[in-house]
């Protein structure tokens, strides 16, 4: 039977008050991995973030409901946030050892913005008060429908792209400011960034939409890119 890499997947909690307080992910996340030929595993927080990566072969760090905290990425709070930050924090963790092993890593939604930050990007704090004529990206209907069109402005050093513009699923308030440190790979037709990707080394991509969803073909393509680099890291740990 061959070899199927471990995926770590980072798990949102929710407000329960303990012992209650559970652990919750989406089982689309976890199925897309199983989908694409890997190993789905669940990544409590916890400080041991080493020996989680020792145990995976790429990690895969999901969406959630609140922002990043802004002093993160040098700038001062325009709003009252939700923030989570024992699980900002050990995100942080897992990505910044990752990008030292050049693990490859898959950031979707908030999980792309605190990769950005970790590289050393920004983010737009709110999307519908900072960028004029901007499109509604976090829309009253289920992230199951394509919302808008992303259209294709970088060449991934990575992936496959096929065709320059896809239609994509959009729950997020927050984006990635251009930067530097990590290239475009994608916008909104509003300028809205809409995919990164580290400049060098490893497999490092961020994606603002959830491709977990399975809404569009450039969606199977992300995760069969990913699993196909945790394949070959796999091979290289041995």
């Amino acid at each position: 039977m061959p070899y199927l890499p471990r995926i770590g997947i980072t798990p949102d909690i929710n407000d329960f008050a303990a012992p209650e307080t559970e652990y919750v992910v989406r089982r689309n996340y976890a199925d897309a991995v199983s989908k694409a030929g890997g190993l789905p595993f669940l990544l409590p927080y916890c400080e041991h973030v080493d020996d989680y990566l020792d145990a995976i072969d790429g990690l895969l760090v999901t969406g959630g409901m609140f922002d990043i905290d802004p002093a993160l990425y040098r700038q001062t709070a325009r709003k009252d946030f939700v923030m989570k930050p024992a699980r900002t924090n050990f995100e942080r963790a897992l990505i910044e050892a990752a990008l030292s092993r050049e693990m490859p890593i898959v950031g979707i939604c908030n999980g792309m913005q605190l990769l950005a930050v970790c590289l050393g990007g920004e983010l737009v704090q709110d999307i519908q008060t900072e960028i004029e004529g901007a499109l509604d990206h976090k829309p009253n209907q289920t992230a199951s429908i394509a919302h808008h069109q992303i259209h294709i402005s970088g060449t991934s050093r990575h992936l496959e792209t096929q065709g320059e513009v896809h239609e994509v699923n959009s729950i997020h308030h927050q984006s990635v400011l251009p930067s530097d440190v990590y290239q475009v790979l994608a916008v909104s037709p509003d300028g809205v960034v809409e995919a990164i990707e580290k400049k060098d080394g490893g497999f490092a991509i961020g994606v603002q939409w959830h491709p977990e969803y399975g809404v569009a073909d450039i969606d199977t393509i992300i995760f069969d890119g990913f699993l196909a680099k945790a394949r070959d890291y796999s091979q290289r740990k041995k």
